[in-house]
């Protein structure tokens, strides 16, 4: 699946080198890391954790990698009987998480197990639950996109696959 937004480039005379998106070959190069794999790595760790609440929080399906880190998901969590809850924010922003998490909270309980398609989402789902209980539970496990060194100094285990610079380049 593509998103709108890249169409209007589609027929420029002006080369665009797509990075970390899987566009259209007969409109752009593109030059992808492994998405799909990533996330099946990273969701087949995250199902060693004891966790009965499960939350999958991505952004713009419709856009590639978006698309492929969901496939690798539900690859890994296939034949687990855990229930995944599944919610899309409308962009890749923290602050988009943070609105869809905390209307989310509303009416569900605070995950035990959290995976996430990008650092910025993360950031937003913490934003929320540090405002609303001043800590993330120690019992949280997360799985993300993104490897920062911030992530070392949080209290719950964290997974998390940094983006492959060298590799695209």
């Amino acid at each position: 699946p593509e998103h709108p937004f890249y169409q209007r480039w589609a027929n420029d005379p002006f080369p665009i080198v797509a990075l970390d998106r899987a566009l259209d070959r007969e409109h752009f190069t593109s030059v992808v890391g492994a998405d799909q794999d990533d996330a099946e790595m990273l969701a087949e760790e995250l199902r060693k954790f004891p966790a009965e609440t499960v939350l999958y929080l991505g952004a713009l399906p419709e856009l590639s990698v978006s698309f492929l880190r969901e496939q690798g998901f539900r690859t890994a969590w296939k034949d687990d009987p855990r229930e995944v809850h599944f919610l899309y924010a409308n962009s890749y922003e923290r602050e988009a998480a943070a609105q869809l998490f905390e209307k989310w909270l509303e009416t569900h309980p605070m995950p035990q197990a959290l995976f996430t398609t990008s650092f910025a989402l993360l950031q937003g789902v913490m934003d929320v639950t540090l405002r609303r209980d001043g800590k993330l539970p120690s019992d949280l496990a997360i799985a993300t996109f993104g490897d920062n060194e911030l992530l070392d100094f949080l209290q719950c285990p964290v997974l998390a696959v940094a983006q492959r610079h060298r590799d695209v380049a």
